[in-house]
């Protein structure tokens, strides 16, 4: 008996991919903030602001990616409704 499932590829580099790991970086930015004002040390409140400016970078160009792929898609897709 055969398995009527359908396996569907792995998005690795994908869109979807890309997102997952640029989410999970700032998330693990975030908590570097975090623990390192909790645990002060020298310049704890710069390194935290740095780590902080970390994840807006990586959401800034997240979401500048997202934008960019959605335009070229909407280009391809006109491209082939014009044709």
């Amino acid at each position: 008996m055969t398995a009527a499932t359908v396996e569907k590829p792995l998005d690795v580099g994908g869109p979807i991919s890309r997102r997952a790991s640029a989410l999970a970086n700032v998330k693990w930015f975030r908590a570097l903030a975090w623990r390192v004002l909790r645990d002060g040390g020298p310049q704890a409140a710069l390194r935290a602001a740095n780590a902080r400016a970390a994840a807006r970078i990586i959401l800034r160009q997240a979401k500048r990616d997202a934008l960019v792929s959605q335009m070229a898609r909407e280009a391809l897709q006109g491209d082939r409704i014009s044709s």
